[in-house]
């Protein structure tokens, strides 16, 4: 028998099989096999429910965990589930801060923005369903239930979901539907195992870089290494024409894509006046990356030609150092306090580089533009992004911008900021065809909108028992709302200061008399965004490291100390506990054993949810190096969906931590980012970091 391709299988599996791709509202067929009983909720006639899904599934259990609190609601039952993934309405859309809804997944806000208006619209449509069959059988409606996709009455009369659908879908739905109690949920809080699996397991899901679409051409790309870089000349552009499949060389604009207004992520100038890419576009993907190795193109470093770690950590040290930064937060007298006591003050400086997002799937994006309307495929995070950007581009509405979600293979932030489907539709516009266009990992990496560096000085005074009586917390670094969400900057008389910089510090729980909290804003012309766990990556970690120092000078146990500065703060002690407990904190650590606590609240953003972790890590000496042995995982984050999704995203978080910390590091010369490609950095693998034997689950 002989082998079949992954496209092959792909192109033969897409439509019976997991997909993101086909709308709910725009399903061939639909007004003849489905009936749409809420902008939701769709049902056929057979009885199968189809799901609609608005967050684009980026690894982090939407496609199954969304599903669950509608089906739950609608007592569908699961094995007749169907998900896709729908677009369009103002239903599928969240807001943020300062900035219109948008549809978007992002700032860990999905489950807690849309679990009530999820349930609300399971119960309409189980409410309307019930009230259908009351109908049909002449009787009062508190004469019937709903259970597992079907309406039974008081005689044991059963309606499937199915043959009600046709009548529910014209009835008016209720405004304020009834909705369960805790004790009646079926999949609400259940390890309901993952939608989206099997078809990650078999090859048939579909990621961005499996597209294929009609007369569909490839594009390799090349950009400037320097971030100001600019193409000034193509030296042998007529003998790459002559190449086998190669149909074009495209020069493409320069983008201010993560530079942006609230609410909007498409750049205010329509045409920047340099071009800082070329890309080749063919028949076939690696018919154009072998001509664009070929390419002989010249390029400018432009006005941050010489930029270089060096430059980036000597402005770091001196924000650290500047007599005065700007005060996020101050209580007390800190500045007298330590400015008397100055001899008795301890003083700890951290720095934390740039951190490029490397998802697994480096970005790609297939585009059609034709007669001044445009149709994107992708691993898109963003709709409503996508969609203003792509428009102002080619200069036509959003309405006339179609955007088709595929599954993400990783994003951690990167594939909100659309800037490489711009790319693909400047290709597609030049040729006058489809054209996918991906980057190659070195591409991908190198021009990257990154997690920006931080540096945080901490000075501290104790009291007489060892304990914070005074402390001042400076970050300096490049802020991220400086450069894509001014609006999201607080304004202070002495300037404005940037929340995602101390996130973990300025509103942390410990127990501070005595606090002044500030921010010095270090500009760089790299492009900087949203990374997993945002500024909390870096600030949390400067701040439990000093916590940790205070209690070694102070020679008290780390985990008492922090028992002690939460005194006051019982849902913050029961994770510290937990994870004390799970890890034999209070027995001693085996010899050449060594272990760390920490302990943070992560607070959403406008104080939409709290989570509440603690954590031990474990590391052993081996030979001459550390290994980090185990993580032990305490969480308290209120009302879970799906316990086997948060266990995945705290066992992931831990790697992508341990990744960051130990492996990430990056470093610019010359303008330019040195580290090419994933193989120059790693990430962490089982065998390197553990084990999370230890993670507990608090109840809410």
């Amino acid at each position: 028998m002989s082998p079949v391709s992954r496209r092959f299988v792909l192109a033969g599996a897409a439509l019976t099989t997991a997909s993101l791709l086909v709308p709910i509202s725009t399903r061939p067929g639909r007004a003849a096999d489905s009936y749409e009983i809420t902008d939701w909720i769709g049902i056929a006639p057979s009885g199968e429910v189809t799901l609609a899904l608005s967050q684009p599934e980026v690894g982090q259990g939407s496609y199954t965990a969304l599903p669950q609190i509608l089906a739950d609601e609608l007592d569908a039952d699961w094995k007749r589930v169907k998900v896709r993934f729908v677009t369009g309405k103002a239903a599928y859309k969240i807001a943020f801060r300062q900035e219109p809804p948008a549809q978007k997944e992002g700032a860990s806000m999905s489950t807690t923005a849309l679990y009530e208006r999820l349930r609300s619209a399971g119960a309409a449509a189980r409410e309307v369903l019930i009230r259908t069959a009351a109908q049909t059988w002449n009787v009062d409606v508190a004469q019937c239930r709903s259970e597992n996709g079907f309406v039974i009455n008081a005689r044991g009369e059963r309606l499937s979901y199915g043959q009600l659908a046709a009548t529910a879908a014209k009835l008016p739905l209720s405004a304020a539907p009834p909705l369960k109690e805790r004790s009646q949920f079926r999949l609400i809080g259940k390890p309901v195992a993952r939608l989206d699996t099997p078809a990650k397991c078999n090859g048939s899901a579909i990621f961005g870089i499996d597209v294929v679409v009609p007369g569909m051409l490839n594009a390799a790309i090349k950009s400037a290494r320097s971030f100001s870089g600019q193409v000034t000349a193509i030296n042998n552009e007529a003998d790459i024409l002559k190449m086998p499949g190669v149909r074009a060389v495209v020069k493409l604009a320069a983008l201010a894509i993560a530079n942006e207004d609230a609410g909007s992520q498409h750049p205010r100038l329509p045409h920047l006046p340099r071009h800082d890419a070329v890309c080749v576009v063919a028949d076939q993907f690696w018919q154009a990356k072998r001509a664009l190795d070929a390419l002989d193109v010249v390029f400018d470093g432009g006005a941050a030609g010489d930029l270089s770690t060096a430059k980036i950590d000597a402005m770091l040290d001196a924000g650290l150092s500047a007599e005065h930064g700007v005060t996020a937060l101050i209580r007390g007298q800190p500045r007298e306090i330590l400015e008397h006591r100055a001899s008795e003050v301890i003083e700890r400086r951290f720095v934390l580089p740039h951190i490029a997002h490397a998802p697994l799937e480096p970005v790609n994006a297939t585009a059609s533009y034709k007669d001044g309307a445009v149709e994107v495929w992708g691993p898109i995070q963003s709709v409503t992004a996508c969609q203003e950007a792509v428009a102002h581009a080619a200069g036509c509405s959003p309405d006339d911008v179609k955007v088709n979600v595929t599954f993400l293979g990783g994003s951690f932030g990167r594939k909100i900021v659309p800037d490489y489907v711009l790319q693909a539709v400047q290709a597609s516009k030049a040729v006058g065809r489809p054209v996918k266009l991906i980057r190659s990992r070195e591409e991908d990496m190198q021009h990257d909108v990154y997690r920006p560096n931080a540096g945080g000085r901490f000075r501290a005074v104790l009291d007489d028992r060892g304990y914070p009586l005074a402390v001042h917390a400076r970050v300096a670094g490049q802020s991220l709302f400086g450069a894509v969400r001014k609006s999201w900057l607080d304004q202070t008389p002495e300037g404005v200061w940037d929340e995602s910089m101390v996130d973990g510090i300025y509103n942390q729980s410990y127990r501070l008399p005595h606090f002044l909290v500030e921010t010095v804003d270090t500009p760089l012309p790299i492009p900087v965004y949203f990374m997993r766990s945002v500024g909390s990556t870096a600030a949390v970690f400067f701040w439990e490291s000093f916590i940790s120092e205070l209690a070694q000078r102070a020679n008290v146990d780390q985990y008492a100390y922090r028992r002690n500065l939460l005194a006051d703060d019982p849902l913050a002690l029961r994770v510290l506990d937990a994870a004390a407990q799970a890890s034999g904190w209070t027995a001693p650590a085996p010899q050449n054993t060594f272990r760390g606590i920490a302990y943070n609240c992560y607070i959403g953003r406008g104080g939409r949810f709290k989570t509440y972790v603690a954590e031990v890590a474990e590391l052993a000496r081996v030979g001459g190096r550390l290994a980090i042995k185990r993580v032990f995982c305490a969480v308290d984050p209120g009302l879970v969906v799906n316990p086997n999704t948060l266990h995945a995203l705290i066992e992931g978080g831990i790697g992508f931590a341990l990744t960051n910390t130990v492996k990430s590091r990056i470093t610019f010369s010359n303008g330019q980012f040195l580290s090419w490609n994933i193989n120059h950095l790693g990430n962490f693998i089982p065998a390197e970091s553990g084990s999370t034997e230890g993670e507990r689950q608090l109840p809410a």
